[in-house]
């Protein structure tokens, strides 16, 4: 019995050291003599030994000198924390209750830190092993009922962008899918969860989970400008027209300010629209090129910089006028020939200003890059005919001159 005594009173000498050693944060010293403690048989049943040798472990992976000679502190810990549990699951449960639970969540905060500067510094495979490790530890806290979230949307976008970055599609997609199925969207941001699933099932031609996540994407994020894209994208691949004419009908009853929505419809619509030979265009012409018109002009309501959309506009009034001009060389009516010019002066009228617009952008900079420089000689060039059909020589030469010059101003 005395013996028995003076064993204990020397194990709480023991651990009161050890005690002292983390208070002073002396971590070496610490984990040396708690795992010299704990290599004595009769020693691994104190569960106060083991909780112990959790909180010396946790104070490693807080601190990133001490975590960087022991780079599994984090799972010893977790694993100490458990043995105390199993030893004593009574007296366990008393330190964590004194510490708050403290030394245990610290690993799911120090972890999940640890893991966002990999992140930060682009070490995305050491951020999604750090984030997948921490995830864990977050699991096990909810699953004892301390706390946390069963989903933590935030560890888990990150995970899912750490295996994005990493090139880890499979493992993106089933971080990012936890996101989208639970209909997370707390951010802007979340919405490159149904962004990346839709394009991803989009890519492996996975039409029915490309659309999933295409609708629960739109579901959440109704302005988004991407995600329409995509399902138009889908429609178009099928070939028929009047279903693809729908779908813009439909994408902009709901989103009416997407800017790449109505230009590629208005675009869509013009290459229809705009053909060479009178046999084949449509019967609705006339109010084919009004739609087009009012998609052009909603575009740049929306977007008023667009230089693509001023430059498509000013092309939609010069097919038109070209239109005209073949109309008016076939008549020999003189009143039906004045109206025809008064029709074909009226769209140079609203040509002009979207098209110095873009010429005006572009004149002035030196080099233009290859679509630029040809927006620019577009630009010209039908400036050109619109001054010498309003009879401006001076005007029309000085827009065939800088046509003439384009690409030695601006190659």
């Amino acid at each position: 019995m005395f013996l028995a005594i003076v064993t204990l009173c020397v194990s709480a000498q023991d651990l009161k050291k050890i005690k002292e050693s983390l208070s002073a944060n002396s971590l070496a010293d610490a984990k040396t003599n708690i795992d010299k403690f704990l290599e004595v048989p009769k020693n691994q049943k104190n569960a106060e030994a083991w909780y112990l040798k959790g909180k010396i472990y946790a104070a490693i992976a807080n601190s990133a000198t001490e975590r960087a000679n022991t780079p599994d502190a984090r799972n010893i810990s977790l694993d100490a924390f458990k043995k105390s549990l199993e030893v004593d699951k009574n007296a366990a449960t008393i330190f964590f209750t004194v510490d708050q639970y403290q030394p245990v969540f610290s690993l799911y905060t120090s972890g999940f830190d640890e893991g966002a500067n990999y992140y930060n510094a682009e070490k995305y495979d050491d951020a999604l092993n750090t984030f997948k490790a921490t995830g864990v530890i977050g699991d096990y806290i909810f699953n004892q009922g301390w706390g946390l979230f069963k989903l933590d949307t935030t560890l888990t976008y990150y995970s899912a962008l750490s295996a994005m970055n990493a090139k880890k599609e499979d493992e993106a997609l089933t971080y990012f899918a936890k996101l989208a199925d639970a209909k997370v969207a707390a951010a802007p941001e979340h919405v490159t969860s149904y962004r990346y699933l839709a394009k991803s099932y989009y890519d492996k031609k996975d039409e029915a989970n490309a659309l999933k996540y295409i609708q629960l994407g739109r579901e959440l994020y109704p302005n988004d400008d991407y995600l329409p894209l995509l399902e138009l994208d889908i429609v178009r691949a099928k070939g028929d027209q009047k279903a693809l004419m729908a779908k813009y009908e439909e994408i902009l009853a709901t989103t009416p300010n997407n800017f790449d929505v109505l230009f590629e419809y208005a675009s869509t619509l013009f290459s229809e629209t705009h053909v060479t030979e009178a046999s084949k265009r449509p019967a609705d012409y006339n109010d084919r090129v009004k739609k087009i018109e009012g998609l052009y002009l909603k575009a740049l309501e929306v977007k008023p910089d667009s230089y693509e959309a001023m430059l498509s506009l000013g092309k939609h009034y010069y097919n038109q006028l070209l239109f005209i001009d073949e109309e008016t060389s076939k008549t020999k009516d003189a009143a039906k020939k004045a109206e025809m010019n008064t029709q074909a002066m009226a769209l140079v009228d609203k040509a002009i200003p979207y098209l110095e617009k873009v010429f005006a952008h572009y004149d002035p900079m030196g080099k233009l890059k290859v679509g630029e420089r040809s927006n620019f000689k577009s630009a010209c060039s039908l400036l050109t005919y619109c001054y010498e059909k309003k009879k401006d020589k001076a005007k029309a030469d000085l827009y065939q001159k800088k046509y003439d010059e384009a690409d030695k101003a601006h190659g």
